[in-house]
């Protein structure tokens, strides 16, 4: 038995991985009507093409995406919530959409 390989595998069976559940980043697009739809992903390009296909309950209808406004990292400071919360404040309740 090759005493490297146990020793090996014996100490990365020790290490503890944090689970993290939430998404890397959250991204801002507007929309053609002038909404801003806010969300998160850890594939944004990719969360943001399925809500252009029309798929997404909230935008029922395909190629609504005008231009995407910003892609940030989510940290302590910026998250979902407080996204939601400063656009909702600066343009008013009924022009945010969070899917």
């Amino acid at each position: 038995m090759n005493t490297s390989f146990v020793s090996a595998t014996s100490s990365t069976t020790h290490q503890r991985q944090e689970k993290k559940y939430t998404a890397d980043y959250v991204f801002v697009v507007q929309l053609h009507d002038g909404r801003f739809c806010i969300g998160q992903a850890n594939n944004p390009a990719k969360r943001i093409a399925s809500i252009n296909s029309g798929y997404n309950s909230a935008i029922p209808q395909s190629l609504q995406v005008n231009r995407v406004v910003g892609i940030k990292e989510q940290n302590e400071e910026r998250n979902l919530i407080s996204v939601v919360k400063r656009f909702a404040e600066t343009y008013g309740d009924d022009a945010v959409l969070c899917v």
